[in-house]
């Protein structure tokens, strides 16, 4: 049989080949910082006064391309063509290869199945399976399985407290137990009946307890606490998931560059942010930007870490890692400048909201945006990758931060090692990948600039649903007077201006009804007449009286 060959360890292999790597004069050492030297590609080798520039996020695409360059999948007119991003944006198609693939249990089990068989497949040929491993290290979080089969609480005294069939389904509820008043509403003054009403010696009660959760009290909604919910749920779900979770422990260990994270750690993303994210990578002694591609739309929370990161779908991450770059267009960059000092009153939630609206009335499908000015150093970590995760709410393919000493602030919180720290801001300092938001200097050309004043972002109420039906703390008095005085017309989406005083007549579940003759606070669906110039079906929230 012929000898098959895989190199699993992409970083010695170029150390190796070295010699001949088109780029091997950028390669540079970083001195003095640990008692151990590094080396990295120092991309201000180059001497070319386009790479100051360059966007920070371009920036981490040039140096992946620079260290990947190998003449197949990435060629030097690919280096070029990113180096000469002011004029060739949007018009020509470059390879990005990531350092590393996130994926969640779901989107993992075909990948990992897919190794599974070519390894199956060399054996069969008379090869040696083991040397079958993903060329890009690779995460998968198990965190998408899990099912909530015991709650907490229980809301009691309402017809249908569990959803489903309703009170005639059996197999979901059961006649409420008897518990003593103290252990529920504490013998508090407010409760207006008694915590022990509707119990099943009443044939007439319609008290209802949702199954395997404890009795709560009608009145105070307070939920009791069960310190086993927890382990039971986790318990269900490891036998549940019994087979698929072996298949996880085994990829863990047979294959290289692949590391499973349990369930129970957390959500993936969490996990991502707080123990996964490296924003310097560190193999063998060689230093490189950390870079990300996630199977979720919610990978570019990465972004505000300074880790250039986005999802893509299955079949893209398993190439990536079989070692194969992704395909892209040069984006455009859209430089977010944020000016102003943050309203003392404003929380973190107004700035998400506010900055998001601006984003997307702006426009900008598709491209990337990069944040700059003075604003940002009073953005935490939290804010920023809450920021950044809003992408898919505008549209826009990344929201990237370039590193600054919050994000070191926040790395050391993460239990960051102090020589760690060391070495990544020496590092990213001699690549210009390191950010002083107050310096102008350091403001690199971008393909447009979007301003937003901090200050312009005051106190808002939003929801209870709906995140953009938001009202100024100012402003909420008339506001709901305004909702007083017209609560059928601010429901009607799309129709004309209806008082309540007026009669609506419609055509609901074949019956006729009257703004006056509905429920208050509950949701309807209209089937409005074909003669009305509105759309056939509407629904509305009828907020009458």
């Amino acid at each position: 049989a012929e000898e098959i060959v895989c190199v699993t360890d992409p970083v010695m292999a170029l150390a190796a080949a070295a010699q001949d790597h088109p780029y091997q004069n950028l390669i540079d050492t970083l001195k003095n910082v640990s008692s151990k030297d590094r080396h990295f590609f120092n991309l201000q080798k180059l001497n070319d006064p386009r790479y100051d520039a360059l966007p920070f996020s371009i920036r981490v695409l040039l140096e992946a391309a620079v260290r990947k360059c190998d003449g197949f999948y990435v060629k030097k007119e690919d280096v070029l063509n990113i180096l000469d991003w002011c004029q060739q944006q949007s018009s020509v198609e470059v390879p990005f290869s990531p350092a590393r693939v996130l994926l969640q249990d779901f989107t993992g089990i075909p990948a990992m199945v897919d190794l599974a068989a070519m390894r199956d497949a060399v054996n069969k040929q008379g090869g040696d399976p083991e040397q079958v491993n993903p060329l890009c290290h690779t995460d998968l979080i198990v965190d998408h399985s899990l099912q909530i089969d015991f709650s907490k609480c229980a809301i009691q005294n309402s017809p249908n407290p569990g959803g489903g069939e309703g009170q005639g389904a059996a197999a979901r509820s059961s006649p409420a137990k008897p518990q003593p008043r103290g252990a529920q509403c504490g013998g508090q003054r407010g409760c207006r009946g008694s915590c022990n009403e509707g119990t099943a010696t009443s044939g007439k009660s319609t008290a209802v307890q949702i199954e395997n959760t404890p009795i709560l009290c009608p009145f105070h909604l307070q939920p009791v606490s069960d310190p086993e919910t927890t382990l039971k749920n986790q318990e269900v779900e490891l036998n549940r998931n019994k087979e698929r979770l072996q298949f996880f422990k085994w990829c863990s260990k047979a294959f290289t560059n692949v590391n499973v994270v349990p369930p129970d750690a957390g959500a993936i993303h969490q996990v991502n942010l707080e123990y996964l994210s490296r924003v310097v990578r560190d193999d063998g002694g060689f230093l490189y930007p950390d870079s990300v591609v996630g199977t979720d739309s919610h990978t570019t929370m990465i972004n505000g870490l300074g880790i250039l990161g986005w999802g893509v779908g299955g079949i893209e991450s398993e190439a990536v890692m079989l070692g194969q770059p992704i395909s892209l267009t040069l984006p455009q960059v859209v430089g977010c400048k944020l000016v102003g000092s943050i309203n003392m009153l404003a929380t973190s939630i107004d700035i998400v909201l506010g900055i998001t609206k601006h984003l997307r009335q702006a426009g900008i499908a598709g491209r990337f945006v990069e944040f700059f000015g003075p604003g940002v150093c009073q953005l935490s970590a939290a804010d920023r990758t809450t920021i950044a995760n809003m992408c898919p709410e505008y549209n826009a393919t990344v929201s990237f931060f370039p590193v600054d000493d919050v994000t070191l602030k926040h790395l050391k919180q993460t239990k960051f090692s102090e020589e760690k720290l060391d070495i990544m801001e020496a590092y990213l300092k001699a690549v210009k990948l390191f950010r002083n938001y107050q310096d102008p200097s350091e403001d690199p050309q971008y393909s447009e600039v979007i301003e937003i004043n901090l200050s312009s972002i005051i106190p808002h109420v939003s929801g209870p649903k709906r995140p953009q039906d938001r009202v100024a703390v100012s402003n909420m008095k008339k506001d709901f007077l305004n909702c007083l005085n017209e609560k059928v017309s601010h429901w009607l989406d799309g129709c004309s201006s209806i008082s309540v005083q007026n009669s609506l007549f419609c055509l609901l579940l074949g019956k006729m009804f009257t703004p006056h003759s509905v429920a208050f606070g509950n949701v309807y669906l209209l089937r409005i007449s074909e003669k009305n110039e509105f759309a056939k079906h509407l629904c509305f929230k009828a907020y009458c009286s």
